[in-house]
């Protein structure tokens, strides 16, 4: 499916009112409400995405991370969801109505939620918050860059979520080294990413974000892509279960003045041929704000 931005999705602040950690958001993907945590609070990060929203020149709010605190700020905004209050506040107010519904609480934040020592723990507070609290159709989604999906405290803690309604929306931005290095820039080895999603669909489904732009005034090549569908390909010949792949543009200002989001022109091209490689995997398409007004 295709889909411009609705009002209010802009709004993708990770800071909210006097709150440290979680966050509301009108997501385009989850369609619907999804209540945000940073586990980033520092600003860290393994991945230096050149289409990355957060700032990181500006010193963090804090560095520290208060699993106390995570819990209460994430149970007053079940509470807004819960009451409906959340939708007398801006941005909020102007959700459509089929989207007047809270989907998820989501790791997402300022950097990889999975290098936070606390991430395990995270996940099962909020899982049993959730429950807790009668949210029980609520999802827990995490959002990964996918460089530790292997490591075992991190597959620990997708055992949990997991068995709470969790999904994985793990990144892939690129069909090769060269130019995973260049939007991506990380000194993790593109092999390793790789491995990593394809052993962790083998074992859970996986969901497919997919970011791709005009980066010095250049969209991503044809033949860059026909090496990215080549390796969701092998992620599904090798066994692996991908639920879907969601392509999308960059939808928010950034600190690099040369990315850009993709024209929707473009943007049609790389999920026409996205489709046309892999027929067999739903595919979502969201544009960025310039790319629908082009």
């Amino acid at each position: 499916m295709s889909e411009p931005l609705a009002p209010g999705h802009l709004d993708h602040r990770r800071l909210w009112g006097d709150f440290d950690f979680c966050y509301p958001v009108l997501s385009r993907r989850s369609r619907g409400i999804s209540l945000g945590v940073n586990l980033n609070p520092d600003k860290a990060c393994n991945f230096d995405c050149v289409y990355c929203e957060v700032d990181r020149r500006r010193s963090p709010k804090r560095r520290d991370i208060d699993l106390d605190q995570v819990v209460q700020e994430m149970g007053v905004l079940l509470d807004l969801c819960q009451d409906g209050r959340i939708f007398e506040i801006p941005p909020f107010d102007r959700a459509p109505a089929d989207q007047r519904r809270l989907n998820d609480l989501a790791f997402s934040g300022d950097g990889e939620p999975t290098t936070a020592p606390e991430f395990p723990e995270a996940v099962e507070r909020l899982a049993h918050l959730k429950w807790s609290r009668g949210f029980h159709g609520v999802k827990l989604i995490l959002i990964t860059d996918a460089s530790r999906l292997q490591a075992r405290e991190v597959v620990q803690a997708l055992d949990t979520l997991q068995a709470n309604n969790g999904e994985i929306w793990a990144k892939l931005d690129a069909g090769t080294e060269a130019y995973y290095q260049e939007i991506n820039r990380t000194r993790i080895p593109f092999d390793r990413i790789l491995e990593n999603l394809e052993t962790t669909a083998r074992l859970r489904p996986l969901t497919i974000q997919s970011l791709f732009l005009e980066w010095k005034g250049q969209p991503p090549s044809e033949e860059e892509i026909t090496a990215y569908c080549g390796r969701l390909d092998q992620i599904c010949r090798m066994g692996g279960r991908i639920e879907a792949i969601q392509v999308y543009t960059v939808a928010r200002p950034t600190p690099e003045r040369e990315a850009r989001p993709l024209r929707a022109a473009d943007l049609d091209r790389v999920a026409a041929q996205v489709k046309d490689a892999l027929p067999a995997l739903p595919l979502e398409v969201y544009y960025g704000p310039e790319a629908w007004d082009a």
